[in-house]
């Protein structure tokens, strides 16, 4: 028998593996197209769902834009009423809308809505409730953009001709302390806390802010500190920026030191640079220094101040019936960096009336919500004389300090207000009466609300 080739039998086998694969390839050929055309879908799914994800994201985006600017738009309603009050005021005692509507206010005292374009050109309406006496004004602004549609409500206080010290003597918007053996007999009102250390007493009616306290064991509600006060009431208070006018160029500044003498040496006294001898001295501009034994007495109305010091034993005194108001200016106008002492009262120091009497003086700080000021009644000074006058020191941006054994009788407002131990604050019979000077109004926003509400049918404030 003849042997067989071996690249015949190799070639043989090749054949025969080869036909196998093409077997095992056709028999799981259903497998392969469904698992290709299922991962096909999976990917096209996750694509579509990305591409949805990211629509709808542009889409909140885009809402929260819209938003965000009607908001816009209804706030710059609320400033176009604001701005048409401070331009005019309440010209008219007969109408209270006349600078927004001729109209009268309705029963609720609402002012006919005003309609116009806000910022970014959308659509505005705003409504506004005068208070009669022209010291509060409300305003609700609805703003629309993209069909977006927000409202608004704020209130505003004028500082105006406004009664501040109606029922409360002492005043502050962050907080009152007392030290011990520091008494208050007057009422007191602040938007934060009152604290008292051991022994002191604060005799008179007092409020704190919402959610605020006294703490303390010594709370009368009486000056003569007679009756347990018990609990005091939470309430806002508000104390609006001075508005000084054209006190720092039209004012009685030019009476130093030829009208507005000075008792003791000359070159005790020093105004705007320079002493009473007409020397260079050691104040700045606009800035009053007296110094020890030394006196200078005012007889005009209207200063205005930078700063004013009276240095151990000294006196600003006040002619005789003199009404006088000193402006202190803000210290950005002065120049002053943060934590400037615009009012300084050293030892044994005082302002009061020349002859005894009670005197009308008011000492009016601009301030500023950015840089920190502060006023300081030093160890046994003195503002005080009969108490039956209208002594003032109204500060809202100022931090207030009577320091140890000083006394004080009039109307104290300040950002805070501390008592150092023994010093005292009394009320005078006629400052309830007192008012802020009747400049131009300066409406100043005190509340704020964004309504949740848009559909109104009643009130303008419906909702907020």
């Amino acid at each position: 028998m003849r042997d067989r080739d071996p690249s015949s039998s190799l070639r043989l086998a090749l054949r025969r593996r080869a036909a196998s694969l093409r077997s095992r390839l056709a028999s799981e050929a259903g497998f392969a197209v469904p698992t290709v055309t299922l991962m096909l879908v999976a990917a096209l799914g996750m694509a579509g769902v990305a591409v949805s994800t990211s629509i709808q994201s542009q889409g909140g985006v885009v809402r929260d834009q819209e938003t965000k600017t009607a908001l816009a738009v209804a706030e710059s309603g609320a400033d176009q009423a604001l701005l048409q009050y401070n331009r005019h005021g309440l010209a008219s005692e007969s109408n209270p809308c006349e600078p927004v509507s001729a109209s009268g206010p309705d029963a609720e005292g609402w002012c006919e809505p005003v309609t116009g374009i806000g910022v970014n050109g959308g659509a505005v309406t705003y409504h506004v409730k005068p208070d009669a006496g022209g010291g509060e004004l409300e305003i609700v602004s609805v703003g629309t953009f993209d069909e977006v549609t927000r409202r608004v409500h704020i209130s505003s206080s004028s500082s105006s001709g406004q009664d501040i010290f109606l029922g409360a003597t002492v005043q502050s918007t962050d907080g009152i302390a007392l030290d011990s053996n520091a008494e208050i007999h007057a009422g007191t009102a602040t938007n934060g806390d009152i604290t008292m250390g051991p022994n002191a007493r604060q005799c008179g009616v007092a409020s704190v802010g919402i959610g605020k306290q006294l703490t303390g064991d010594g709370y009368f509600s009486d000056i003569d500190c007679e009756t347990s006060g018990g609990t005091p009431i939470e309430d806002e208070i508000s104390l609006p920026p001075v508005n000084q006018g054209d006190a720092p160029t039209s004012n009685d500044n030019d009476r130093f030191f030829e009208q507005d003498l000075i008792s003791g040496k000359k070159k005790d006294a020093c105004w705007d640079g320079f002493d009473g001898n007409g020397n260079e001295g050691s104040c700045g501009p606009r800035e009053l220094l007296i110094d020890s034994n030394s006196s200078v007495t005012l007889g005009g109305s209207v200063y205005s101040f930078c700063k004013l010091t009276l240095k151990s034993n000294s006196s600003l005194y006040i002619a005789a019936g003199a009404e006088v108001t000193i402006y202190f200016d803000s210290p950005e106008a002065c120049g002053y960096e943060d934590g400037e002492t615009q009012l300084e009262l050293l030892s044994n120091s005082r302002i009061t009336s020349a002859d005894g009497e009670p005197v009308n003086v008011s000492l009016l700080f601009v301030g500023s919500p950015n840089l920190a000021t502060e006023i300081l009644l030093n160890s046994n000074t003195s503002v005080d004389g009969p108490c039956e006058q209208n002594f003032v020191v109204y500060a809202p941006y100022a931090d207030i300090e009577l320091n140890s054994n000083t006394k004080f009788c009039g109307g104290l407002a300040g950002k805070t207000v501390h008592l150092d131990s023994n010093a005292q604050a009394w009320t005078s019979s006629g400052i309830e009466s007192w008012t802020l000077p009747n400049t131009a109004p300066h409406y100043v926003v005190d509340r704020f609300v964004d309504c949740t509400a848009t559909d109104v049918t009643g009130a303008p404030d419906e909702g907020c």
